[in-house]
């Protein structure tokens, strides 16, 4: 999943720098260290046994989650599998009974954007950030229940 999420990101967005694969590679590596089954999950959708995209859902506190690692191979896109990745999650995140969940995305991520906007996620936050080999709007969207 690291490998499939760093290789799309350097080649459609530029994404190189060692911040980047280290921000990705250690946030991928704390969520499976903490994993609670209880509270987390993650959803790798998987295309001819080739890993196409995922999404997940981890813990924050007892009433806060964060979705994370919500990528598509090109290969899949247009079929609705973001929105079934999507749907699950928040799926997941109802049973489970969060009030909250946040995301970090940045704005030129159109597609993404158009999904979060139907689940009801809005924008709360964003910034400039340079550390990720150009600079890019990272954006925090929040969805309440």
């Amino acid at each position: 999943m690291i490998s499939r999420q760093l290789s799309i990101y350097a080649l459609e967005y530029g994404f190189t720098s060692e911040i980047w694969r280290t921000y990705l590679t250690d946030g991928v590596h704390t969520f499976v260290n903490q994993f609670n089954v209880k509270k987390d999950c993650m959803n790798i959708l998987e295309k001819n046994g080739v890993s196409s995209g995922c999404v997940a859902i981890t813990h924050v506190d007892e009433v806060t989650a964060q979705l994370r690692f919500f990528f598509l191979d090109p290969g899949v896109r247009g079929l609705s599998a973001g929105r079934k990745l999507l749907d699950r999650a928040i799926d997941f995140r109802m049973e489970k009974k969060y009030d909250h969940v946040f995301l970090w995305t940045f704005s030129t991520l159109m597609a993404t954007r158009h999904l979060y906007t139907d689940k009801g996620f809005q924008i709360t936050e964003t910034h400039v950030n340079n550390d990720w080999s150009k600079s890019i709007l990272e954006e925090r969207w929040n969805l309440d229940l």
